[in-house]
């Protein structure tokens, strides 16, 4: 039971922070939101559209294996979905369009943006070891455009964070037996731990594109809310959203 204690006490993180906010072309409420999937190379900036490719310049496809970049593409294309998803529920029409694909209208916000770390981590180290070894993170920059009045304006830029938290470990906790069987109990603890049903624990990227979806649009929300786009009711602090365990 000590040992189970510890472990719900691990807590996932997330945080939002605002780098630049700006007046919206026209205050009044777009009629359509379209987003893309973030950027995870260069070969996505060069596809993208051109206002779009000096908010990328540190992007690099050096020590990127396939592999890796199949994981953040698939990871795009969650936070993008989970995006649209969101800003539905804000009663906007939304929608998600691939990169490269040309948007028009007249007032559409357009939500993109690239991430900065993509750590896939290891379930089972973190469940043994704890206090953050094997920690999934994902950090992204989001940017939100508005197109009216024959203008495209950046409106909003802000980062996001999401991690899966830190949690004792069994070696930690002292798990009954551990003291005498060494590495292989501690091993074996962790093992049991993880197939006895710790199901509310992951340390996948799935979880991670959920939370950076919802902190965004939660800090979106407060914009609109501003601009009288969307009800005060609806209006959602990143705080709360970003708070909570795996």
């Amino acid at each position: 039971m000590l040992i189970l204690a510890g472990i719900l006490a691990g807590c996932a993180g997330a945080s939002v922070s605002p780098a630049y906010n700006a007046t919206p072309v026209t205050s009044n409420r777009p009629s359509t939101v379209y987003v893309y999937p973030f950027a995870v190379s260069v070969q996505d900036v060069t596809l993208n559209q051109g206002f779009f490719q000096k908010e990328y310049r540190n992007l690099t496809d050096e020590n990127q294996s396939q592999s890796q970049l199949d994981l953040a593409h698939q990871t795009a294309q969650d936070v993008a979905a989970g995006i649209v998803q969101q800003l539905q529920t804000l009663g906007f029409t939304a929608s998600q369009v691939a990169r490269g694909q040309q948007v028009s209208g007249d007032n559409i916000l357009i939500v993109d943006g690239n991430f900065t770390d993509i750590s896939q981590g290891n379930k089972l180290r973190r469940l043994v070891i704890g206090l953050g070894m094997g920690q999934s993170v994902l950090d992204s920059q989001v940017q939100v455009f508005q197109m009216a009045n024959g203008n495209t304006q950046q409106i909003m830029d802000f980062t996001t964070h999401a991690d899966s938290g830190s949690m004792p470990g069994a070696a930690i906790m002292g798990a009954p037996g551990a003291a005498v069987g060494g590495a292989a109990a501690i091993a074996s603890v962790g093992v049991n731990v993880a197939a006895g049903g710790v199901k509310s624990y992951t340390s996948g990227s799935g979880y991670l594109s959920k939370k950076t979806a919802a902190q965004a649009v939660a800090y979106m929300s407060q914009y609109f809310g501003t601009q009288g786009w969307i009800p005060q009711s609806l209006v959602m602090d990143p705080k709360i959203v970003g708070t909570g365990s795996l």
